[in-house]
């Protein structure tokens, strides 16, 4: 099945090397990947946009399971389930590509310099930063939030800049015992209270976020 996708892909796109210029919006990607000794002969060349190309490497990936298709979904922006990154971070570590390709001590003297200068950031500035929250006194800040900080602020306040930034600084506890819940035909999802979640079934909410899957995308493909 997927091996069927990726070779319709590919070949209904072969046509496109003509648009193909900078700024076009279209990408050379190697049918036979690179990373599968693939080669630059124009035979094995076709021409994607930028979904496309992500969509080319999920294929990949499923057929071979090759983790590079992976690493090539992630570097063309795609966002990667915990699953992958996990499959993509031991590879790059097994085989030391990227940050593994560097000494334990020069790692850790990367870190080191990223600390600092979070550290030097908050002194200067007193901006509660990722410096701050991992201090003593920021963890414990950051646990007496919770959700109900959260939960009496009013909407247009949490879709501000500072908004943002302190949602961001809640975690996981200001969303704990909230159903993800979506109403058909509209954009978006919310997070419901779990007292709600009655009231908005009865008016027509559903479960989830109502995003289709990439394989359902795959679909509406061809």
């Amino acid at each position: 099945m997927f091996n069927q996708i990726y070779s319709n892909l590919c070949e209904s796109n072969k046509s496109r090397k003509e648009n193909y210029k900078k700024y076009s919006g279209l990408h050379e990607h190697h049918i036979i990947t690179k990373h599968m000794k693939g080669t630059d002969e124009e035979c094995n060349l076709t021409y994607l946009n930028v979904r496309e190309h992500i969509i080319a490497h999920y294929l990949l990936w499923k057929i071979y399971r090759n983790p590079n298709d992976l690493r090539s979904m992630k570097m063309l922006g795609a966002k990667l389930s915990p699953q992958h990154r996990k499959i993509t971070g031991e590879f790059c570590r097994d085989n030391q590509i990227g940050f593994f390709s560097s000494s334990t001590n020069e790692r850790k003297e990367w870190q080191m310099k990223g600390i600092e200068k979070q550290k030097q950031d908050y002194l200067n500035s007193k901006t509660k930063n990722f410096y701050y929250w991992s201090t003593e006194e920021g963890r414990k800040q950051r646990a007496s939030l919770g959700g109900k900080k959260r939960a009496s602020k009013e909407f247009s306040y949490w879709a501000s800049d500072e908004g943002r930034k302190e949602r961001a600084s809640l975690g996981g506890k200001a969303n704990k015992g909230k159903k993800v819940m979506h109403l058909p035909g509209s954009k978006g999802w919310k997070r419901i209270l779990p007292e709600e979640v009655s009231t908005k079934l009865n008016e027509g909410w559903k479960f989830g976020t109502g995003t289709p899957s990439p394989k359902s995308k795959i679909k509406k493909l061809f």
